[in-house]
């Protein structure tokens, strides 16, 4: 399994800081009745040492992220050479919607109850 540079030291950074709020949790009422029972205690304590392991991965992943804005730029500026992502939002480039307009103006099926201006528009 794979494990990011930083894990270790994030993960032992939060075992400590689980396992001191574990031993809060089980010892935090100064009468033994009152305190939590040991399922309880280890539920939390499950619980806790699961989300410290996602943490630490996640955070890991962050940190080592080779974060190159420019790489970045190249990569979205060609996807939209491509036709992949378009900033308008329909994703088809536009020398193809030319295309599609000539060939299939007719070809346009509206239902009966759309507006009359979109179907003025479509058909223009």
């Amino acid at each position: 399994m794979y494990f990011p540079k930083y894990f270790y030291l994030l993960m032992g950074i939060c075992v400590i800081i689980s396992i001191g709020v574990v031993i809060f949790f089980a010892k935090r009422h100064r009468n033994p009745k009152l305190r939590p029972k040991k399922g309880e205690v280890l539920l939390v304590a499950i619980i806790l040492f699961m989300g410290s392991g996602f943490f630490s991965h996640f955070t890991a992943e962050l940190l080592t992220t080779d974060f190159d804005e420019e790489r970045i730029k190249n990569k979205m500026k060609a996807a939209q050479a491509r036709g992949l992502s378009d900033p308008g939002g329909s994703g088809v480039r536009p020398d193809r919607v030319n295309e599609q307009g000539v060939e299939g103006a007719a070809a346009v099926d509206l239902p009966s109850d759309a507006p009359d201006e979109i179907k003025e528009i479509l058909q223009d």
